[in-house]
């Protein structure tokens, strides 16, 4: 028997809804993270069916029962339940970001993150509360830590990091951390697998590497290390570093100046634009409220007019939404995209034609694209990242949906796609690129019968300020 998850979807597919049974599968898909996906798969099975009709002359035995042919495509319908899901997530990223209460701060130390970074603790997105003995997962970017009194920590992702206790230690198992640590206060530590590096002043960078050594190096100050199996300790001085092998051994290093960060990367807003022009605004017209005026590449039959909105319906178009003039930065330099995108005009020839094709390119200062999110038909139009000679499988997500996307793009090669309105949403796509470059705009492009609404583009850089002790 098939559940009331399944009757409501197949019933939506089929456009046979009542406004009971529209309410409560705007429902299912708010409180079901699992809803959309499985919705999706049955819309995929129904045209997947719908094509065989075509070719066959009739479904198989114990298939869905066919769609009328009258009947357009539904794809609007549950724009408002998808939209309530969108504003679920971005529920979560808030109460994430709340500050922890003022009487918990040793308890729950405070956390906050760069634009394009992802955190998990004990597998929960929200990250108002660490408690010892829970593992603190950082998938990208960087985040800023009060370890207790005296103490400021900055991590760099990927990086697993353990709470050990109240007072704020830790145990670092992946990844990179900065600390701060105050004169005259508590004695900080950090466990690595081979051993414990112990601070009372100054700044010390601790590093866990892929053989399980942690690599230390001290700009100021100076810390003690304990290896483990060993009673006795070694004390590093401003200028040194050293290898605490995951055995417990120390091997001599000389100093690799391994850059130390003191603060959270800079944040240059490059492009933002809400289409707040007069209706009947050409896009040809238009200029955003941040970034350089659109430029239409390519446009048949009618030409994009601004409606709060920007939508490709009504023809094959190439749109440039070129950023504002600036320095890419170095590797450490991170894009950040974010997509509010809303159903097309044109959602009724979705389902029939299976040559569809929308795109988001972004593309370098020749006009070359570096990447791409793309959507086809054939695909169900959803999401996927394509660039590097390398394309994501299809993600849960709907391009013709009312929905969020936030994409990063690091000057290292790495693209996450995030299903919400930030990076802390969800990843659902990722791809690494042997050859990054920095980005001049974003190109919106449709065909054969794809289309993209959008209601807010907006484009960042962070640009991560790196100091040194001298």
């Amino acid at each position: 028997m098939r559940s009331k998850a399944d009757q409501l979807v197949n019933a939506w597919i089929e456009g046979d809804l009542s406004p009971e049974d529209e309410e409560a599968l705007r429902t299912l898909l708010t409180e079901d993270p699992a809803a959309r996906e499985a919705c999706y798969d049955l819309m995929l099975l129904d045209q997947l069916l719908g094509e065989r009709e075509d070719a066959r002359g009739a479904f198989a035995p114990g298939s869905l029962t066919a769609r009328p042919k009258q009947k357009s495509s539904p794809f609007g319908k549950v724009a408002a339940a998808v939209a309530a899901l969108a504003a679920v997530v971005t529920a979560g990223f808030w109460i994430a970001n709340r500050p922890a209460p003022a009487g918990n701060l040793v308890a729950s130390p405070p956390i906050t993150a760069s634009a394009d970074s992802r955190i998990t603790i004990a597998q929960r997105e929200n990250r108002d509360r660490w408690s010892p003995g829970e593992l603190l997962r950082l998938e990208r970017g960087t985040a800023a830590i009060q370890l207790g009194k005296g103490v400021l920590a900055h991590f760099e992702g990927p990086a697993a990091i353990e709470l050990v206790n109240t007072q704020g230690d830790i145990r670092l198992f992946d990844g990179r951390g900065s600390f701060q640590v105050t004169p005259g206060g508590r004695t900080f530590k950090v466990e690595a697998p081979g051993g414990e590096i112990r601070g009372t002043d100054g700044q010390f960078i601790c590093q866990i590497l892929p053989d399980q050594a942690a690599l230390v190096e001290v700009n100021s100050g100076s810390v003690e290390l304990r290896p483990h199996g060993s009673n006795g300790t070694t004390k590093i001085s401003s200028g040194e570093a050293i290898r605490l092998e995951g055995d417990g051994t120390l091997t001599p290093t000389a100093r690799p100046f391994i850059p130390f960060r003191s603060g959270l990367p800079e944040e240059l807003a490059l492009f933002r634009d809400d289409f707040e022009s007069p209706e009947g605004t050409l896009l040809s017209e238009h200029t955003p409220e941040l970034g350089e005026k659109w430029q239409v590449l390519e446009e048949t039959k009618t030409p994009t007019v601004i409606k709060m909105g920007l939508d490709t319906s009504g023809g094959a178009r190439r749109l440039l939404a070129p950023l504002a003039p600036h320095d890419p930065g170095g590797t450490g330099s991170v894009y950040v995209f974010s997509f509010l995108l809303r159903p097309p005009v044109w959602t009724y020839d979705k389902v029939q034609r299976m040559d569809g094709f929308e795109s988001i390119a972004i593309v370098d200062p020749e006009g070359n694209e570096i990447f791409s999110l793309v959507a086809e038909a054939m695909n169900t139009h959803r999401w996927q990242l394509r660039g590097g000679g390398v394309i994501s499988p299809p993600t849960p997500v709907c391009a013709l949906w009312d929905h969020q996307l936030t994409v990063c793009y690091g000057m290292d090669g790495r693209v996450t796609m995030h299903d919400g309105g930030t990076a802390q949403a969800p990843v659902i796509a990722s791809i690494w690129l042997k050859h990054p470059a920095p980005v001049k705009g974003l190109l919106v492009s449709n065909r054969t019968g794809g289309d993209l609404a959008f209601r807010k583009i907006g484009t960042s850089l962070l640009k991560a300020p790196v100091t040194r002790a001298e």
